[in-house]
């Protein structure tokens, strides 16, 4: 399963349209809020509400399954650790904080895909990329400026 990962595009929806068109094969495409949009015009991508969606109807948390397990996510990152035990939540992924990050706690993945606007990090237009299989999780970074 491959799932792309992205988030805090601010109304940067053309970047969106282009992310897709360049990996137009992914089975699940995922945004981590402050999309500033109506949900409608981010088709393909599934997505939270952000601090920023102010005045959308959005879901503050979604549950995805995969082979590897349950994804979780969220736009904020505290990890809600009741929620991730309750559920056997596999990953974990957020936005809020425009940086990429990549770690594992305890069995648990946690994944910042960085921003598509605005970044805190040297990575701008950038995004993930998961590979899933029952026993394996492969994490890459891209960017729109990557050739």
């Amino acid at each position: 399963m491959k799932i792309l990962v992205c988030s805090d595009s601010h109304g940067n929806n053309q970047a969106l349209e282009e992310i897709v068109k360049k990996y137009p094969h992914c089975d699940l495409y995922l945004h981590a809020g402050d999309s500033e949009s109506e949900e409608l015009a981010l088709f393909p991508f599934e997505t939270v509400k952000g601090n920023r969606d102010i005045g959308f109807e959005m879901f503050e948390r979604r549950i995805f399954s995969t082979p590897y397990g349950k994804i979780l996510m969220q736009h904020m990152p505290q990890i809600p650790y009741a929620i991730i035990h309750k559920y056997q939540i596999k990953i974990f992924i957020y936005g809020h904080t425009h940086r990429r990050y990549y770690g594992e706690e305890d069995g648990l993945i946690i994944l910042n895909p960085g921003a598509i606007t605005f970044p805190r990090d040297q990575y701008d237009l950038s995004f993930a990329i998961l590979n899933i299989d029952d026993g394996h999780v492969d994490v890459e970074f891209h960017s729109l400026l990557d050739k």
